[in-house]
């Protein structure tokens, strides 16, 4: 890919990001993806107990983003991880606006009315119920920073590094 369409798609990125964040949205097929990996956490956390269970979710669905963008950078596929962090703010953004959730229980569950609100369960044991909105401000946060991550990491891309040293020459 050349060094103009990684800056292109890295815009591209940031500026979905931003907007998702701004908004407190998440775009439907991203919040599927990471809906399998939050259900999937739950079942994998849940052999260790009904409280890292209920973390799990949360916690799996922002490590497999996390680990996806570990892996592209260290192998040096800037722009791979690029993508790697947006789906991580993305991530982010979803436990902001369900921790945020825990004490009104608004947000339509998976499964309906039957099912917990992992947040109202999570904080409530923790007795930070009335924190929620502080916790999901941090994960909002941590999506914002995302961003700043995401510049970083096309920023390290050789070809687009290339591309600023050969502009500024000229």
């Amino acid at each position: 890919m050349s060094a103009i369409l990684k800056l292109l798609f890295a815009l591209l990125l940031a500026l979905s990001a931003l907007q998702q964040l701004l908004h407190h949205q998440t775009w439907w097929f991203i919040q599927n993806v990471n809906l399998i990996f939050h259900e999937a956490g739950h079942l994998i956390f849940g052999i260790f107990g009904s409280f890292i269970g209920l973390i799990g979710g949360s916690l799996m669905e922002i490590l497999v983003p996390t680990i996806a963008t570990i892996h592209f950078y260290l192998q040096r596929h800037y722009a791979s991880a690029a993508f790697g962090v947006w789906w991580l703010s993305t991530a982010c953004l979803s436990v902001s606006i369900y921790a945020s959730d825990a004490q009104e229980r608004l947000l339509p569950l998976l499964g309906g009315d039957a099912v917990l609100h992992d947040w109202f369960h999570i904080l409530l044991q923790l007795n930070l119920l009335q924190h929620d909105d502080l916790v999901g401000y941090f994960f909002w946060l941590a999506g914002i920073l995302c961003v700043g991550l995401l510049v970083f990491c096309i920023n390290k891309d050789t070809d687009v590094r290339t591309l600023f040293h050969r502009n500024t020459l000229s």
